[in-house]
């Protein structure tokens, strides 16, 4: 059985991006290309792909986004080389169990 890729649609300073759900991954990441505006903290922080690539990352920084409605905040790693926005499992264990109530760390 091939592991399920939850994507959702969400919306990013205005403009709908598809978003995958993903728990395996430690930490939420997007790409700079959707917050070309966002402020963003240096960090001294190396992050890799599955497939072992390095994936620039430019900083951090704090983006709100809507899905389905609700309003939400995520802490994002910025990186050049992805192409969507990635919510990891920093972002989902802060979530209640129905997924809808948004809750801030």
């Amino acid at each position: 059985m091939s592991p399920t890729k939850i994507h959702v649609t969400a919306e990013v300073n205005g403009e709908p991006v598809r978003c995958l759900l993903d728990s395996g991954c430690e930490q939420s990441v997007i790409s700079a290309d959707l917050v070309p505006s966002a402020k963003l903290n240096p960090l001294q922080y190396s992050l890799f792909a599955a497939n072992k690539a390095n994936l620039d990352v430019l900083g951090d920084t704090v983006i709100p986004f809507v899905t389905d409605g609700h309003a939400f905040k995520a802490d994002v790693l910025v990186c050049s080389k992805v192409e969507d926005f990635l919510l990891g499992s920093d972002w989902l264990e802060h979530r209640e169990p129905n997924g809808i109530s948004p809750v801030e760390p």
